[in-house]
C-alpha cells in the first residue's frame, strides 16, 4: 500500500466508520482527483468551484477537503463529532478541513489551515501575534532564476537545514509559513497570492505568515 493510498483510506474510514447518532442529513460533494485512491474519481474534484458528483447522508451535518502533501484533493461527509465550520486538522501528510452546509466543500483550498495553493479572490483579516524564531543557516540559492521565487515547502517540519524540500516557481509571489498554535504543527510552502512581506494572519488557532524578501525566506525554527 502507498502513501496516497494510506492516507485516502484513513479518511475514508472516518467518514464511513462512526456509528450514526443523529437524524440530520447532508449533502456534500464526494469525489478525489488522485488516481491511486478507489474512492469516486473525478479528475476535476481538485477544481477550486468542484460542482460535480455529491452524494446526501443521513446522520451527518459536516463536509470536508482533504489536500494531501502531493495537492491532490478529497472532498467527503463526515459522520461524526467535533468538527466546527472552518475547523482543520493536520495528518501525515494531508491537511483537513471542516464546513457545515450542504454543498459547502467547494470553493477552498483550506486557505484557513495555511495550506499553501492558490485560492481566486482570496483575503486575510490581520491580528497581532507573538512568535520567537531564530534563522537556520543560510542555504545557497545562487542558480535559481531572478524571476523565480524558491521557498521551503514541507509539512510537519517546525525547522529546516540542507535536506528539506524546496520549490521554485515563476508565478511564486510570497513564501509562507502556517502554525497551529494547538499542536506547533507546521506547513511551509510558497504561495500565488501577493501579501506585504512579513504580514501575518490569525484564523480562529492558525497563523500564517508570508515573505518575499528573497528565496528561502520562510526559512525560521518555530518555537511557541
Amino acid at each position: 500500500m502507498n502513501k496516497h493510498q494510506a492516507i485516502g483510506i484513513c479518511v475514508f474510514t472516518q467518514v464511513v466508520g462512526v456509528t450514526q447518532v443523529t437524524t440530520a442529513s447532508i449533502t456534500c460533494y464526494m469525489c478525489t482527483d488522485d488516481p491511486m485512491i478507489g474512492f469516486p474519481y473525478d479528475p476535476a474534484c481538485g477544481d477550486y468551484s468542484y460542482s460535480g458528483r455529491a452524494e446526501t447522508w443521513d446522520g451527518a451535518d459536516t463536509c470536508y477537503i482533504t489536500i494531501n502533501e502531493g495537492g491532490y484533493m478529497l472532498r467527503g461527509i463526515y459522520v461524526g463529532q467535533g468538527h466546527g465550520d472552518g475547523d482543520c486538522t493536520y495528518g501525515i501528510g494531508y491537511t483537513a478541513c471542516y464546513c457545515k452546509g450542504g454543498l459547502c466543500n467547494t470553493e477552498s483550498y483550506c486557505s484557513q489551515c495555511g495550506y499553501p495553493m492558490p485560492t481566486p479572490g482570496s483575503s486575510t483579516t490581520i491580528e497581532t501575534t507573538t512568535l520567537t524564531t531564530t534563522n537556520p543557516p543560510t542555504t545557497d540559492a545562487s542558480t535559481i532564476s531572478p524571476d523565480t521565487l524558491t521557498c521551503y515547502q514541507c509539512m510537519g517540519c517546525s525547522s529546516v537545514d540542507s535536506s528539506t524540500p524546496v520549490n521554485s516557481d515563476t508565478s511564486y509571489q510570497s513564501c509562507v509559513t502556517t502554525i497551529s498554535l494547538s499542536s506547533g504543527y507546521v506547513i511551509r510552502g510558497g504561495s500565488y497570492d501577493q501579501h506585504p512581506d512579513g504580514e501575518c494572519a490569525q484564523h480562529t488557532e492558525i497563523i500564517t505568515c508570508w515573505c518575499s524578501t528573497k528565496d528561502l525566506c520562510n526559512d525560521e525554527d518555530i518555537h511557541l
